[in-house]
């Protein structure tokens, strides 16, 4: 009897076994989800969440420059500009003799101070607002040399002849070109004399300096 309650109570295990085992499998499973397969078959991918230290973050792009259709830009003001050569004339207006440069007057200032450093005249004032250099010129002053000791100790002790005069050089400005005046200590030009003298000093100096360019 006990015999067959055992053979009874074996084949009731091979019978609930696999039943048992199936359900126990699926018991597990559903403890560790396939996320694998959850990825292979979702319809949707869900946004990726990176921490804080990890985020990127937004770079705005430069604006865009626009284009600049070169078939109707103007270059013929720049290659002018590029092939002008500085010039200078003495010209007798209306008013008095002037030297006309064709340049604009902040250039005309510089290329007028230089020269008149060139011909060592003495600047006593200067005022670019006004485009006017005062200065100190005497036409029949002696130079002395470098060999000539006596000239040297002449000079030193002021026993030259000076006649030494004021005379304010006016920059008149105009559209394509800059106007150079001579005007003496009262302010009047000066076309004739020591004034135009010095006019023509300074005239030569520019030339020369644009000679060595």
């Amino acid at each position: 009897m006990k015999f067959m309650k055992r053979i009874f109570a074996a084949l009731l295990c091979l019978i609930i076994l696999p039943f048992l085992a199936g359900s126990g499998c699926s018991t597990i499973k559903s403890w560790f989800p396939d996320k694998e397969k959850d990825y292979q078959f979702r319809t949707e991918i869900p946004e990726l969440v990176l921490p804080k230290e990890l985020a990127i973050q937004k770079v705005e792009r430069p604006a865009r420059i626009p284009r600049v259709d070169l078939r109707h830009v103007d270059t013929t003001q720049v290659v002018d500009d590029i092939d002008k050569v500085t010039q200078v004339e003495r010209v007798a207006t209306a008013d008095a003799v002037v030297l006309r440069i064709n340049e604009p007057v902040g250039k005309s200032w510089r290329i007028v101070g230089k020269a008149l450093a060139r011909q060592s005249i003495e600047i006593v004032a200067r005022d670019r607002s006004l485009a006017t250099y005062i200065v100190q010129y005497d036409p029949e002053e002696q130079k002395v040399t470098d060999d000539s000791f006596w000239d040297e100790i002449l000079f030193v002790f002021g026993l030259y002849g000076s006649n030494e005069k004021e005379y304010r050089i006016r920059l008149i400005e105009y559209e394509q070109f800059t106007d150079v005046m001579v005007r003496d200590e009262t302010n009047k030009a000066v076309s004739s004399g020591d004034g135009l003298t010095l006019l023509q000093t300074i005239q030569q100096a520019i030339e020369d300096d644009l000679a060595g360019q």
